[in-house]
């Protein structure tokens, strides 16, 4: 359970990242927690019992889709059709920063002060 919070924490990170590098451009990025314990397999195998339809977790990936309220708005967190807050951490500059330049680093592709550091 703890590294799926750690992972799902990393999308949120990586999204208001992204949304920062794309301000500007027309590209909107934005994070999304469709909903709880929605009766997959994954939730299933893991024993719990649902709590929320694979329907309820679809409406709200279309309203963030295609939503016109949400035209040109990026950077953002939804807890299904809710805009919301994310941990505290998300919103963290230095925690992004060190996210990106692990990931870069761990898909070889090393950031530009690891370089600086290696050269």
């Amino acid at each position: 359970m703890r590294a799926y919070c750690q992972s799902k924490l990393a999308q949120i990170l990586f999204t208001i990242d992204l949304a920062n590098q794309l301000g500007g451009t027309g590209v909107t990025v934005n994070a999304l927690h469709p909903a709880s314990y929605m009766d997959t397999t994954m939730v299933r195998q893991a024993g719990v019992t649902p709590w929320s339809s694979v329907e309820t977790g679809a409406d709200a990936i279309l309203n963030l889709a295609t939503s016109p309220a949400l035209e040109g708005r990026s950077g953002l967190y939804f807890d299904g059709q809710r805009e919301s807050r994310a941990d505290a951490q998300a919103y963290n500059e230095k925690a992004r920063r060190q996210l990106r330049a692990l990931s870069l680093e761990l898909t070889g592709h090393p950031s530009s002060t690891s370089r600086e550091q290696h050269s």
